[in-house]
């Protein structure tokens, strides 16, 4: 059996390496890992070939245990590249895409920045972010993160590390000698973190910084540039150009992209419409062992809402979703079971119980209440139209 398990800081390729180990064969995956009883799942479970991806900062702050995995690699990437593709990143994240005021005024920065690269520093970019509150101040994250990946090499000193650059770069020899299995480097990831995706290259940034903000993040980059061999040199291109289509242009194209909601929660069952490309994001996200795209589409299933009501295919998507140890399909499970829906047997308590013991007791009970009022507004009247009068029946019933 072979249990993979990527490591490394946001934006430093480990979706890439994901895609391409998923690529490969055929693996149980979990695509970044958030707790304990997600691990648990893919050690212990009986397929072959388990891989999950999981960030530095979440294995330090939820204290996860890597142990079970025999095969783990670490990622890393040139600091000042991480920097750029972060801050391009960020506001499309949850949140930060829902304050208009922060987009526009980021936007307009960001054509400034590519008109005349020179005139916009990465310092003028960051006052867009504290002007409107948005994350962390960026030294201090690279602070943060370079203090994580020391703490969890420590605690797992036989780690394969992995260069993104290389990687880019083809040299994947080793890495797939020590995997076990052949990985390419040309793949996608998934629909469902297609906003991911932008310049997959490397060295851009010395077309981004300008001679200030070599000021400010040599110092702090140095250190771990000397540590996994990169260059020290911080020469500037002669004639910087940012291309919008990797900049603004990624921005605007990815703002409206199909994203996934947290998984199970009340707006993820609002949704009545669904396109292709919705269905696709759902299926890639399921494929990388997505929990909110099993939930999602068990009630896409549910409602009938991209062809007749597949009560069996939900209940399967549910018990997929529980299985990973997540306790919003747990309650889900137990309302619909509460409703005497076909299938789904009647042992709503438990299920709730098994909520309680996941999420905790007063988190749980708030979330069986926001639940049951998102089954009353956006299931329930779907099931009371759903054809024959046996389920028509058992509502009314319940």
């Amino acid at each position: 059996m072979t249990r993979v398990v990527v490591v490394g800081a946001a934006k430093s390729g480990t979706s890439a390496l994901f895609a391409a180990i998923r690529s490969s064969e055929n693996w149980v995956a979990i695509y970044e890992t958030g707790n304990q009883g997600q691990i648990e799942f893919l050690t212990s479970h009986p397929a072959p070939r388990c891989v999950t991806k999981v960030l530095l900062r979440r294995v330090v702050a939820r204290n996860l245990d890597l142990a079970g995995f025999d095969r783990s690699v670490y990622l890393v990437r040139d600091p000042r590249d991480v920097l750029i593709s972060w801050m391009l990143f960020r506001p499309l994240l949850a949140g930060s895409a829902s304050s208009p005021a922060f987009v526009a005024e980021f936007l307009a920065t960001l054509r400034r920045k590519e008109a005349d690269p020179p005139s916009v520093s990465l310092h003028d970019i960051e006052a867009v972010y504290r002007r409107h509150g948005v994350g962390a101040p960026f030294v201090e994250r690279f602070h943060r993160a370079f203090a994580d990946e020391l703490a969890v090499r420590a605690r797992y000193p036989d780690m394969y590390r992995l260069r993104y650059e290389d990687f880019r770069a083809g040299e994947i020899d080793a890495v797939s000698r020590y995997l076990g299995v052949p990985l390419r480097t040309d793949v996608r990831v998934g629909e469902h973190i297609a906003h991911n995706e932008r310049a997959k290259s490397s060295g851009g940034w010395r077309h981004w910084f300008t001679s200030s903000d070599i000021e400010t993040y040599r110092p702090v980059f140095e250190e771990q540039l000397t540590r996994h061999g990169y260059d020290l040199d911080w020469t500037l291109a002669s004639s910087p150009h940012i291309d919008p289509r990797t900049a603004s242009g990624y921005l605007e194209r990815n703002l409206g992209r199909p994203r996934l909601v947290g998984a199970g929660r009340a707006e993820s069952l609002s949704r009545y419409r669904y396109t292709e490309e919705r269905l696709s994001v759902l299926a890639s996200g399921i494929a990388d062992g997505r929990e909110a795209a099993m939930i999602e589409l068990a009630f896409v299933h549910l409602r009938g809402l991209a062809g007749p009501p597949d009560f069996d295919a939900a209940r399967e998507l549910l018990d997929d979703a529980i299985a990973r140890g997540n306790g919003y399909a747990m309650i889900h499970r137990g309302f619909a079971a509460q409703n005497r829906l076909p299938g789904f047997g009647r042992g709503a308590a438990a299920h709730f119980a098994s909520a309680r013991n996941v999420l905790g007791e007063r988190r749980a009970e708030r979330l069986v209440e926001e639940l049951d009022a998102a089954w009353r507004e956006h299931v329930l009247p779907f099931l009371a139209r759903s054809p024959g009068p046996r389920i028509r029946s058992l509502l009314g019933a319940g």
